[in-house]
């Protein structure tokens, strides 16, 4: 037999592995494909509740944002904290949806250095306005303490009051300090007009 057959590598071998590389190939430009389109199931309804507070705002206000930035938050949001959380925290505060997504991750662990990551998780998806945090300066999320912890806490509970309420809630909390600087008995008054109106 002609010595070039015999040191010849076997073509059909060669031609199985060339095919699970194309295959490979294709499952790692596949992959992510389905991972984003799996991300923007919810995003539609996130999108919805963040242009039902901010679709009149106007160009060159912070929450003008263009359809891509939207996605692309979205997309991070869902990443770093689950699809399901991610629209669950755009229906709590839409705002979030116009945060710069950069951050998302890196403050998220700057908070579990500090928190401790469970809890960390925890309190960004009470208060979602944290989102809005970089990981370091003035606001940074390395300057986060005990009390940001607390205030997430306290937001969970007042979201479902409403802003008619929670502002009475905020009033009645500021009744002594105003009897402080004013000398006005509130405290009086306010339980006088209760009173007025169960009677």
């Amino acid at each position: 037999r002609s010595p070039d057959l015999d040191s010849s590598p076997d073509r059909s071998g060669m031609a199985t592995m060339r095919c699970c590389v194309a295959l490979l190939a294709a499952i790692q430009l596949v992959v992510p494909v389905a991972g984003l389109a799996a991300n923007r199931a919810l995003y539609p309804r996130a999108l919805s509740a963040f242009n039902k507070k901010y679709g009149e705002v106007r160009p060159g206000t912070y929450y003008y944002r263009s359809q891509e930035f939207l996605e692309g938050s979205f997309d991070e949001m869902a990443r770093v904290y689950g699809e399901e959380v991610a629209a669950t925290m755009v229906d709590d505060v839409p705002g979030v949806l116009a945060f710069q997504p950069a951050n998302f991750q890196p403050s998220l662990d700057i908070f579990s250095g500090i928190f401790g990551e469970d809890a960390a998780r925890a309190m960004v998806i009470r208060n979602p306005a944290l989102l809005s945090c970089p990981p370091s300066g003035p606001d940074g999320a390395d300057k986060a303490d005990a009390k940001a912890m607390y205030a997430s806490y306290v937001v969970a509970a007042t979201r479902p009051i409403g802003g008619l309420l929670l502002g009475s809630l905020f009033l009645l909390l500021s009744i002594p300090a105003i009897e402080i600087v004013t000398g006005i008995p509130a405290r009086a008054i306010v339980q006088d007009a209760i009173k007025d109106v169960l009677n």
